[in-house]
């Protein structure tokens, strides 16, 4: 008699940890598809000082699809995407697309030794010393890219390495 509610509360438990494994394997294994609350929002503003000295505001950029990536030097997926974010900038950046990024949680050497090694050419900058933007734009990680449209709206927030498919197909609909 005294095994049955036993028995039940195992049941209970065991389904209850068949799900969180199930949801584990499912979402939380691809966290780059769980929403955004920044979609469909306005981007942020901000202003930031470029590694080589040129002040740079996204309302400048008004008008422009932006593609505002977060990187570090020491983020192994970073370096992944680094050749991507800058072969897409070489194809879409003459055509009008602009692309940042904003160093986070890094050394200012470090970065540099990071844009040196990777060819980077387009706008890139450090956070501030607070880190602000990142702070703003809800990093959590990096990277993380926000794609912006002509109007200023995020498109798209994109959690992990970035790929060409999703730099092309958002710019192919902007430019």
């Amino acid at each position: 008699m005294k095994r049955k509610p036993y028995f039940l509360l195992g049941i209970f438990v065991t389904a209850g940890l068949v799900l969180i494994l199930i949801y584990g394997l499912f979402y939380a294994s691809r966290p780059g598809e769980i929403p955004s609350a920044q979609i469909s929002q306005k981007a942020k503003p901000f202003q930031a000082t470029t590694f080589d000295g040129q002040t740079i505001s996204l309302q400048q950029f008004r008008g422009q699809p932006v593609i505002l990536n977060f990187w570090a030097s020491w983020c192994v997926a970073c370096r992944r995407e680094a050749h991507i974010i800058e072969a897409a900038y070489q194809k879409y950046g003459v055509k009008g697309a602009v692309f940042i990024g904003i160093a986070i949680n890094d050394t200012r050497e470090a970065s540099l030794g990071f844009i040196r090694r990777y060819g980077k050419t387009y706008l890139l900058a450090p956070d501030n010393k607070t880190g602000t933007i990142s702070l703003d734009y809800g990093v959590t990680a990096v990277p993380e890219t926000f794609l912006i449209d002509k109007n200023g709206i995020i498109s798209e927030k994109v959690l992990g390495a970035i790929t060409k498919l999703k730099i092309d197909r958002f710019l192919l609909n902007q430019l």
